[in-house]
């Protein structure tokens, strides 16, 4: 039961009065947004509809305490189908903005700088969908240095700022290279000649599937029960967090193919993780090219929630196209 004593207007007006949090006494709770919600999938506890609701009651410590309020991560599919039009994830922001305020910080993960290699180049600061990475001066044994630095109540551990940079002092706590490439290789499964080596006659493949790309759940359970000696999921955050440098790493050690799965442009959870993530594909295609490697190994799709066993159709077709080549080895095994 709620008690008047716990009603804070004045947190309701702060919130209106923070950039994006005018449209707060405009929720009809509807719970349209929490239907749409794709963190909930991951997130049972994450309710747009019930913050709102608590922040529009005034509930000020019961909204500002939650860990809940760091969860949305902006990719506004709630947005348009909002029938009273609530822009939810500004209001979301605008929350945080009291809550930082107030003293509150998001539990995380993160994405975290190595000081030591970072040279400052503003890369991550650049391809950041949130704004949550800025250059700022740190004495470093001595030495004022310009690095990169994580607002932590901005990050929303998308991980593309550690795939783009390029001293590799950018990392996630929730999956950082030596978690992926744990991933990979689990079960001494990297170690296995494939087809295009002559050791099997079933394509080896290694498919790299951004987590928001596949969205029922039942989905989700076939796709991870395909795992088997010629098929190895990865599962990651964005498509965008994938790296040339694992893909050719896979080759190396006698993987046959590799597809990597994304969202849809514009459908992208993080906004612009599939233009990246199909840009370095594209462009490691190129390189492929002139190194006398087919295109047909490395291979980007998109997927949506209306689409369903997408992965089966372009992991058959994917199996088809290197069944086609010459069985020669193209990249020398280690």
């Amino acid at each position: 039961m709620i008690r008047s004593d716990q009603m804070d207007r004045r947190f309701i007006e702060e919130v209106m009065a923070e950039p994006g949090g005018e449209h707060l006494l405009t929720c009809w709770s509807c719970g349209t947004c929490a239907a749409t919600c794709l963190v909930r999938r991951f997130n049972p506890a994450f309710n747009p509809r019930l913050i709102l609701h608590k922040a529009g009651l005034g509930l000020r410590e019961a909204v500002l305490s939650s860990a809940e309020i760091w969860a949305c991560s902006a990719c506004d599919a709630c947005y348009p189908r909002c029938p009273q039009g609530i822009h939810i994830s500004q209001v979301m922001r605008a929350i945080r903005n009291v809550a930082i305020r107030a003293g509150y910080e998001a539990p995380g993960p993160i994405a975290q700088v190595d000081a030591n290699r970072c040279s400052g180049c503003a890369v991550c600061t650049r391809i950041c969908p949130y704004e949550a990475i800025e250059r700022a001066s740190q004495n470093i044994d001595g030495q004022e240095r310009v690095i990169a630095r994580v607002d932590r109540n901005l990050c929303q551990a998308c991980g593309l700022c550690v795939a783009a940079c390029p001293s590799g002092a950018m990392s996630l706590e929730a999956l950082n290279d030596a978690e992926l490439l744990t991933r990979m290789a689990a079960g001494g499964w990297l170690e296995h000649a494939g087809f295009l080596q002559g050791a099997s006659t079933t394509p080896r493949l290694l498919a790299f599937v951004c987590q928001w790309s596949v969205r029922a759940e039942d989905e989700w359970q076939r796709i991870q029960a395909l795992n088997d000696e010629h098929l190895r999921v990865v599962i990651l955050p964005c498509s965008g967090r994938v790296e040339p440098a694992h893909i050719l790493l896979a080759l190396s050690k006698g993987v046959d193919g590799v597809l990597v799965m994304g969202c849809h442009e514009g459908e992208c959870h993080y906004q612009r993780g599939t233009y990246l993530g199909r840009g370095k594909v594209a462009l490691l295609n190129e390189m492929m090219a002139q190194m006398g490697i087919a295109r047909e190994r490395v291979r980007f799709v998109e997927s949506s929630a209306l689409e369903r066993r997408i992965f089966e159709e372009r992991l058959a077709l994917m199996r088809e196209a290197i069944l086609a080549l010459r069985p020669a080895l193209e990249i020398p095994a280690r």
